[in-house]
């Protein structure tokens, strides 16, 4: 029995709106000519889904434009884009220079999988070129930051940790998870990789996990031929959820910044706050930092520590009616977390004291509702964490 074949490209006279979804896992070729085309510029076709897919290719340029950089790869995780990054561009015997506040996961990374493989790691306050210096050795190759920390909300000086790899012959890796490309664009300071979790504002909507890494096409080269080999590729159907996202990614995270400098204010001025880390405000430690870094906001993220401490954030949590906890950010709408029992539970009780992460901190993920209704929720449960 034969069956009809199907059409195997779009006619000229039909023209979506929106990308298809490309789901098939493998390429035909009519002959062996368009075969030996294919491996002599692998760009001119796709073969097979782990080495490109135009789902994921038009994705790419998508992140590259908002990153201001020459190329892009999308990976299956922000963790394997950081993961990605390091083992194809490092090798057993360098030195990587880390920032001391960082995300608990690349905390768990660089001590659990990059240490044991044979690179030494080494942190510093990326913002203090003597404590880099101090942590500088011979064999170091790369530095890694993130443009505003997790969980406290440091920014980097990007200007001052760029100015030092360079002089100091080192590429630079930098998570612009927190920021975001709408906030900042790394490249333009002289950052070799940008990475994101595309899991988080590029997305925005709390049901994709993937991962991006940018840079210039000679650097993402190397990391593209590695996320091929070792197969963390992003699905099509992950890609083109991500390529929705960004539809309007620059209009949400205008509103979430909007709410979050709002709910920072009003953080300070209750009873039940010990301190607010939100770069937005005059007290912060970096936020002449961020006057120079971000530009059109200060990011959606706003941490706080109750002066209850642990049972005042146990009885916060609970109270919450309508903000859920979700150990993630980035989507929609406005949830919270506890990074001493989630993002940096890999840490010990004693680094994360000397960092500040303490056991009262919240991690607010702020979204894009009312301020009104965010802010009814929140106070409520704040006045039961203070009983």
């Amino acid at each position: 029995m034969h069956h009809q074949e199907p059409a195997r490209h779009t006619s000229a006279a039909i023209r979506p709106e929106t990308t298809p979804l490309y789901m098939s896992s493998v390429y035909t070729f009519p002959n062996l000519d368009e075969v030996r085309a294919y491996y002599s510029d692998p760009a001119s076709a796709y073969v097979y889904r782990r080495n490109g897919n135009p789902n994921t290719a038009q994705v790419e340029k998508i992140i590259s434009r908002l990153e201001a950089t020459e190329d892009s790869v999308l990976t299956s995780s922000g963790m394997a884009a950081i993961s990605a990054g390091c083992f194809a561009l490092l090798h057993p015997g360098d030195a990587l220079i880390a920032t001391e506040v960082l995300y608990g996961g690349t905390y768990a990374f660089f001590e659990q999988v990059l240490r044991p493989w044979g690179v030494e790691v080494t942190y510093a306050d990326v913002n203090d070129p003597a404590s880099l210096e101090a942590a500088y050795g011979p064999t170091t190759r790369m530095i890694y930051a993130e443009t505003v920390a997790n969980p406290l909300l440091q920014v980097t000086d990007l200007e001052t940790v760029s100015g030092f790899a360079k002089a100091h012959d080192c590429l630079l890796m930098v998570d612009n998870t927190f920021a975001t490309p709408s906030l900042t664009k790394p490249y333009s300071y002289g950052t070799d990789l940008v990475v994101n979790s595309l899991t988080k504002y590029l997305n925005g909507h709390s049901d994709v996990i993937g991962g991006s890494v940018s840079g210039s096409q000679q650097v993402i080269a190397k990391v593209r031929k590695f996320v091929e080999t070792f197969g963390g590729v992003l699905s099509p159907f992950d890609a083109w959820m991500t390529e929705r996202g960004l539809e309007t990614f620059h209009i949400r995270v205008r509103q979430q910044c909007e709410n979050a400098m709002q709910l920072a204010r009003a953080l300070q001025n209750h009873q039940a706050v010990h301190k607010v880390y939100y770069p937005g405000l005059d007290a912060h430690e970096t936020h002449e930092v961020a006057k120079r870094i971000l530009q059109g906001g200060f990011g959606a993220m706003v941490s706080f520590d109750l002066a209850g401490g642990e049972p005042a954030a146990n009885a916060f949590v609970a109270s919450c009616q309508h903000v859920d906890f979700a150990p993630s950010l980035g989507g929609v709408r406005t949830t919270l977390s506890h990074p001493a029992l989630t993002s940096h539970r890999a840490f010990t009780s004693e680094e994360r004291l000397r960092l500040g992460i303490t056991d009262g901190v919240i991690r607010m993920s702020v979204g894009i509702e009312p301020f009104s209704e965010i802010w009814e929720d929140i106070s409520q449960a704040l006045s039961r964490a203070s009983l």
